[in-house]
């Protein structure tokens, strides 16, 4: 079995004149050691956080393979279980998008739109995948560790006083 791929950590990047974002250092190793080299990173929406998430290859692969997992149990413990709406749920709303070699790449327009997206996010690792927030919204998730909305909250005063938006 493959080790799991892992994201960690935390990082805000501001859209370049073109539009794009940057997708951190660590993260983009992680993605494309997911991904066996490939530069494509997979979003989608999260099922209970107003926020995107990204994630590589092998976690898309898990997707599948835990639908699959969970209707092979449904059906041995005669449970009713319909794996193609838990299918669509889980992988038809994935995006792929590609990066280059300085991690940047154009978020989605409908991952955009979904969540407000203009001109910055906060990358934030949770484990097998990378909540993609705007830090906006991220503030004003109360369910989020303190520490990291007050960091966030931060990087806003600072990106505002700096006359940034």
């Amino acid at each position: 079995m493959a080790d799991v791929i892992l994201y960690t950590g935390n990082a805000f990047s501001a859209a370049d004149g073109k539009g794009r974002f940057v997708l951190p250092l660590e993260m983009r190793r992680q993605v494309k050691l997911s991904s066996g080299g490939e530069t494509t990173l997979y979003l989608s929406v999260h099922g209970d956080n107003p926020c995107a998430v990204g994630f590589g290859d092998s976690h898309r692969r898990f997707l599948f393979e835990e639908v699959e997992d969970l209707a092979r149990e449904a059906r041995a413990a005669g449970r009713a279980y319909d794996a193609d709406i838990e299918l669509e749920r889980r992988l038809g709303t994935i995006e792929p998008v590609n990066f280059d070699d300085g991690g940047r790449f154009f978020l989605h327009p409908d991952i955009k739109d979904e969540y407000g997206v203009t001109d910055s996010l906060f990358f934030y690792g949770v484990g097998r995948y990378i909540q993609l927030w705007k830090p906006e919204t991220l503030v004003d998730s109360k369910d989020r560790p303190e520490l990291i909305r007050n960091k966030v909250r931060r990087w806003l005063d600072q990106r505002d006083a700096e006359g940034g938006k």
